[in-house]
Order: structure tokens, then C-alpha cells, then sequence
């Protein structure tokens, strides 16, 4: 997959595009159903697939303080993109000049001028241009103005419940420790990705050792304790995971702490992916480090039982 930064003064060679636009922040089922028509429609009209996203996403340029808005990473959103099938991604610079643009001026300056789309595939909520007054009929109006075809993406849903995939779904499930729902939605687990670092080295001294990772600036889950798979050099390891300050030794920093079984090599400096897979409970301060001891095992005894489960 090409990646491209464009703003309104680059250009971009001319090539008759199948596109599709959108943040895909997390790239979840309904997003993973846009790629799919996307791709197959491209293949069978012999066009390239790109994808036009936003950097800054535009809610948070509108909104300084989301700094943990994203569900994953960029390059893991790119990452997961290249393996549907993209050829090309755009990252539109997202600022106040193409905050300003008018509807119709971002479709003629942007998908017309800039992307010489053949065909635009977006789903059935998108809005775009100033105060996102743009909307699907406007939308459908200009296609036939421009000469591009257009494809509207009905909701996504899930069989059981009905509810609507969408990447606010996701952040509330998280932020709630919902994260079974919040995979089933992702149509994989929720990962956090990091090298692991030195610690205060207490969790050792209890018996529990730990890798530590330092959160990044994506969405954060409810503080607690998971059920987790990890991986690190290609290797899946089970275990459990531990997300927040640890207010019983007077932590006083986020940290994701995660326990391997059966595992006692030294990791310092090595990238390891935390896959999410079940909420056991709340953090919580306790009275004694006996007492914390003791939970623990509880907890690892619960993980270690839903690993043999699954």
C-alpha cells in the first residue's frame, strides 16, 4: 500500500481511483464491509483502491482536549488497511483551511481535482465540508454533476443484538470494560502496543513479575484487571493484565502491567501487543499488600480458567 500526505497544493498523479472516505478509526466490521465493496468493486472494473482519511482526525482539531480519541494507532489502522486490499492511502492534512471548505468546494477541490475519482463509496452517515453540512443528497447531486459513480453503505449490524457497528460502540464499551463487546464489534481484539519498560520492580518482589508498558494516546479501557493474550516475536503468550495507577503501592502514573505464565524471560526494550480479551474487575485500593497479594491469585486463577475455556 502507497501512503501519500496531501493537502490542497500537492497533487496527485492522475489515476481513476475507487475511493472511499472516512477516519476508520479502528477499522471495525462496519468499516471492514465499506472495504470489501470497495476492493471487490474495484477488481472487477480494473481500478486501484485508495482510501482518504484525516490527520488530525477532525474531532480532535475541533476538540483539543480528545487526546485519547483513536481506538488504535495510525500505523496500526494503515496496517490493517494494506491487508484488506488498499493500494493507495491518503492523509488529508486536516486544518482550518479545509475546515472552512464549503461542501461543494471539498467535492470539486478534493475528490474531483485532487483525486480524479472514478467511484466514491462512503456509509449511509457521512457528512463532510464546513460545520458538516454536506450530506448524502448533496453528496448523490454532485456525482451526477461530476460524472462519478456513488455507493452508499447501509449500517452494519450486529445478527444477535441489531446494534450499529460504530467506533462510539467501541470507545463506550471500552471505557465501560466491556471489551468482549468491543471485540465483537472489532471483529478481532483490542490491542495496546509498547515496549515494555523498567517498572518499580514490586509486582517482582510479591512473586507476580510484570512487564510494564506505558500507555499511548489512544482511547484508554476501564481501570482494572484482563484476561489477556500477548505477543511478542511472533510468539502468542497468555496472561493477565493489570491497567492503571496501582493505588495500594501509591502509583502514581497510568501503567499497563502484564503478567506471562510460564514465562520468565528478560523482555526490557521488546514491542509487545497486549490483545484484550476479558474485564475480571475494577482496580481498587486495598489495605495491605497481603490482601493484594491474594487478589491477585484470584485473578490469575480466573484468567487461567478462561484461557482453558477458550
Amino acid at each position: 500500500m502507497e501512503i501519500r500526505n496531501i493537502s490542497l497544493q500537492s497533487k496527485v498523479d492522475v489515476k481513476l481511483f475507487h475511493l472511499a472516505i472516512g477516519n476508520f478509526d479502528g477499522v471495525h466490521l462496519g468499516h471492514q464491509q465499506i472495504i470489501k465493496t470497495l476492493v471487490n468493486n474495484a477488481k472487477k472494473n480494473d481500478k486501484l483502491t485508495a482510501i482518504l482519511c484525516f490527520d488530525p482526525h477532525p474531532r480532535r482539531f475541533f476538540s483539543k482536549d480528545l487526546d485519547r480519541y483513536q481506538i488504535i494507532s495510525e500505523d496500526h489502522k494503515k496496517h490493517l488497511l494494506k491487508d484488506l486490499g488498499i493500494d493507495y492511502y491518503f492523509s488529508l492534512h486536516f486544518d482550518q483551511t479545509i475546515a472552512n471548505l464549503s461542501p461543494s468546494e471539498f467535492i470539486e477541490k478534493i475528490i474531483v481535482q485532487q483525486l480524479h475519482v472514478d467511484k466514491l463509496i462512503v456509509g449511509y452517515d457521512f457528512r463532510f465540508g464546513k460545520n458538516r453540512e454536506g450530506d448524502i443528497v448533496l453528496l448523490q447531486d454532485h456525482a451526477a454533476i461530476h460524472g462519478f459513480a456513488l455507493e452508499i453503505i447501509e449500517p452494519i449490524k450486529d445478527a444477535a443484538s441489531a446494534e450499529v457497528y460504530s467506533s462510539t460502540g467501541i470507545r463506550k464499551a471500552l471505557q465501560s470494560g466491556d471489551v468482549e463487546k468491543a471485540n465483537s464489534m472489532l471483529g478481532r481484539a483490542w490491542t495496546m502496543t509498547g515496549k515494555v519498560v523498567h517498572g518499580d520492580k514490586r509486582a517482582g518482589k510479591m512473586n507476580f513479575p510484570t512487564a510494564n508498558i506505558l500507555p499511548h494516546s489512544q482511547v484508554y479501557p476501564k481501570k482494572g484487571v484482563y484476561a489477556i493474550h500477548a505477543i511478542m516475536d511472533a510468539d502468542l503468550l497468555k496472561g493477565i493484565a493489570n491497567f492503571g495507577e496501582r493505588p495500594t503501592v501509591d502509583g502514581k502514573k497510568l501503567l499497563l502491567e502484564v503478567n506471562l505464565f510460564d514465562f520468565d524471560r528478560d523482555i526490557y526494550g521488546k514491542q509487545l501487543t497486549v490483545k484484550f480479551l476479558r474485564f475480571i474487575r475494577e482496580e481498587k485500593k486495598f489495605d495491605t499488600i497481603s490482601l493484594l497479594k491474594g487478589q491477585i491469585t484470584e485473578d490469575i486463577h480466573i484468567a487461567k480458567n478462561y484461557h482453558l475455556r477458550k
